[in-house]
């Protein structure tokens, strides 16, 4: 599995390593999952790493199939993609002009850093945000390199129904 994920009531965090189209359909599951037990559309934030390669053709058409599934379970999606300097700058403002183009104003954002999710989510969502991106933290999520075939130890998915910290 090259994704590792932490679900809250209200929000899904991943982190990707090399992209796989069972990973993508996973993700899709997972959105589709949290947001029947939010009662509604969730905030997806995925972070790539900068050690993360783009996904190849075949796994970018896969998800172009998926995204409609995927953004009727998003309120907001957000890319973290990291990097500093100009190309990292570049390079997210590419990303999300292509979001953009295609998907409705307001859904995608692209982030340098999780941090800055909360600043762009309805004040109803932040609490969610906060909390999944504080487990993400707590199992090294936010630090780690992305993961390959097999989850980092300790990165395990974590599914919080009771906006309770689960058990790692």
């Amino acid at each position: 599995m090259a994704v590792s994920i932490v679900s809250g009531v209200g929000c899904v965090f991943s982190v990707w390593g090399t992209p796989r189209k069972e990973d993508m359909d996973l993700i899709e599951k997972e959105l589709r999952e949290a947001a029947a037990v939010s009662g509604g559309p969730v905030v997806y934030i995925t972070r790539v790493p900068l050690n993360s390669p783009a996904p190849d053709s075949e796994v970018r058409r896969h998800l172009d199939t998926l995204m409609p599934k995927i953004v009727e379970s998003c309120s907001t999606y957000h890319v973290v993609l990291e990097g500093k300097g100009f190309v990292a700058a570049v390079k997210r403002a590419v990303l999300n002009s292509l979001f953009q183009i295609r998907w409705k104003r307001g859904v995608f954002f692209v982030h340098a850093f999780p941090s800055e999710v909360v600043h762009v989510v309805p004040a109803a969502k932040a609490a969610a945000v906060t909390a999944v991106i504080e487990r993400a933290k707590a199992v090294g999520l936010l630090t780690a390199e992305g993961p390959t075939s097999v989850p980092p130890p300790g990165s395990v998915k974590i599914r919080d129904t009771n906006e309770q910290h689960a058990q790692l």
